[in-house]
């Protein structure tokens, strides 16, 4: 299973990677990116499975970057989750209107992030 984080942020890229990784999955590659369009690049030439995006990144913002992605792979929408600490502003605003659907609130809680997230891993590993 290949599971994409995006974020600017070093310190929340890290903290997804290492609550993923203490769930303890065969199989799962992370990989992390602080750049929009190299995340971008990644995802039009892999299949990538799980995807978790910031609304701030380098380059290619967060927004660009989910509408993009859901555009080409509409089978994704299911299964991204926008990490952010914005909420009512008029970037979540844009990113829910180019179809994201998921919503995982910085600080991140890991036994939060555990409880909403393990079900979409569980899911993805049945099909």
């Amino acid at each position: 299973m290949i599971i994409l984080v995006l974020d600017a942020s070093v310190t929340v890229q890290n903290k997804i990677h290492d609550i993923l990784e203490s769930l303890h999955y065969e199989d799962l590659d992370i990989v992390l990116f602080e750049d929009g369009a190299e995340a971008l690049d990644y995802v039009q030439d892999n299949d990538v499975d799980l995807v978790f995006s910031g609304i701030e990144t380098i380059g290619l913002d967060g927004i660009s970057f989910v509408d993009i992605v859901l555009r080409d792979k509409p089978h994704l929408t299911s299964k991204l989750f926008i990490v952010t600490s914005q909420k009512n502003t008029e970037n979540f605003n844009d990113i829910k209107d180019v179809g994201a659907k998921r919503f995982i609130k910085k600080p991140i809680n890991k036994e939060y992030f555990k409880h909403f997230v393990i079900p979409g891993i569980d899911k993805i590993l049945k099909s």
